[in-house]
């Protein structure tokens, strides 16, 4: 069957509409070693539960193949779906990637006014306006400025708030998840060792009210762990229980 010309123009026309609808982020994207995330690092990834904690088996490009804790193997796409944990990089940045009072421009009705990001939800932020108004701006309406203010952090021999005491001697031994999350908590002498995913994390445990508390050097805040009847401790990524002391 043979096909006119204008049969073939419209077919041109067609496959050239199809190829400028192709995402920035698809045409943009870049090799994996400029995103730096690589096969091994701990991630954050979108989910229907919100964002979880992942580690990644491998990757190519923008697309990574993602181990969730506690849940299955999948494929996400950064910057949408996929995080770096820790601190942020340019290339975050020129992604679309800001925290929380990251120090920012927004396209205001033509022009560029300082602002700061609120909140986010996605790829979008809720941004500062004149008039102490606030807006959702999309990442092509934002330009970075500066990080956001140093957060208050915990302060080594500090407990997280008042009433809580040391947990030498009340809190001791090797606590393991159950089943294949790579999760483990060592208790000694009112000091606690993190191990998740081949990282060590070591911080300062408290404790009361049937509760533990953790915190960990740089970071805001206290891990709050439940004491459970049966002596397992459930923490945010599930349970563990004793395994040796």
């Amino acid at each position: 069957m043979s096909i006119s010309r204008a049969g073939l123009l419209a077919g041109i026309a067609t496959l050239l509409a199809v190829v400028m609808s192709v995402p920035t982020e698809v045409a943009l994207a870049q090799p994996q070693d400029g995103v730096g995330i690589k096969a091994g690092d701990t991630v954050t990834v979108a989910t229907g539960q919100g964002w979880v904690m992942g580690i990644v088996v491998s990757a190519e490009g923008h697309l990574f193949n993602v181990r969730i804790i506690n849940g299955p193997t999948v494929f996400k796409r950064y910057p949408a779906e996929l995080r770096r944990r820790g601190k942020l990089t340019a290339y975050d940045h020129a992604n679309g990637i800001y925290e929380v009072g990251d120090r920012v421009k927004v396209d205001y009705q033509g022009q560029w006014i300082d602002s700061r990001i609120i909140t986010g939800m996605g790829m979008e932020y809720q941004v500062e306006l004149p008039g102490n108004l606030m807006s959702w701006a999309k990442p092509e309406q934002i330009r970075f400025v500066s990080e956001a203010p140093p957060k208050d952090v915990a302060k080594a021999g500090k407990p997280p708030r008042p009433g809580l005491v040391s947990c030498a001697g009340k809190i001791e031994g090797r606590y393991a998840a159950a089943g294949p999350t790579p999760m483990q908590m060592t208790f000694r002498s009112g000091k606690v060792t993190l191990s998740m995913m081949g990282d060590n994390q070591v911080g300062e445990c408290w404790t009361g009210g049937g509760k533990i508390f953790v915190t960990l050097p740089g970071e805001q805040g206290a891990m709050e762990i439940d004491i459970n009847d049966d002596g397992t401790l459930q923490t945010p990524l599930g349970a563990l229980t004793k395994k040796g002391q």
